[in-house]
């Protein structure tokens, strides 16, 4: 691994990011002071940062390729990225609010992969949902409960159920906290709709 290779997977995501959301992507490659101080400092590293979403995520990423690096990275910043732009990315190309999500090969949907760096795609959500999971992210365990109130974000933490159950389109209840995450207003509660 070195910084070549990262370097090119950071590419690759923000390659995605600036095509489908159209904001700008900084990557750094400077190691930190702090980091450059330690006994065993790092060899490369990455700041990845989306300015106009406040996202920041700095790294010396551990995968081997570039696609791996990608996967790395969009694991760490899927979520923030999905609140703060309050679009649905990436969009699967057969619908639906559930985004893609990232593995090791790039952005795998129910019917197919699109390689890191080809997305194209981000969408509004569908405004007729109400009162379901709309979209949930299994490798950071966090969810988008559809509203006509608003829309509520919630982790795992906040669901009471079992949570391999968790799936787009599942009827849920939900009781709303204090504050909020990205643009939406956090539930303190979930639990699924009983039959």
């Amino acid at each position: 691994m070195d910084q070549e290779i990262s370097r090119r997977g950071a590419d690759l995501l923000a390659a995605d990011i600036e095509s489908a959301l159209g904001f700008e992507v900084h990557i750094d490659e400077t190691i930190p002071e702090h980091l450059r101080r330690l006994a065993d400092p790092p060899g490369w590293w990455i700041e990845f940062t989306v300015p106009a979403l406040n996202v920041l995520v700095g790294t010396t990423p551990g995968e081997l390729t570039p696609s791996g690096v990608a996967y790395e990275l969009a694991r760490r910043i899927h979520d923030d990225v999905l609140a703060r732009s309050g679009r649905i990315w990436p969009a699967d190309p057969e619908g639906g609010d559930q985004p893609l999500l990232p593995t090791l090969d790039g952005w795998r949907g129910p019917r197919g992969l699109i390689p890191y760096g080809q997305v194209k795609a981000a969408k509004d959500p569908d405004p007729n949902l109400d009162g379901v999971v709309r979209w949930w992210l299994p490798h950071s365990y966090d969810g988008l409960i559809a509203s006509h109130s608003g829309d509520v974000w919630f982790s795992l933490w906040q669901y009471q159920g079992d949570e391999q159950r968790i799936a787009p389109g599942m009827p849920v209840t939900w009781l709303i906290d204090e504050g909020g995450h990205g643009k939406y207003r956090k539930a303190s509660e979930v639990r699924p709709v009983q039959p």
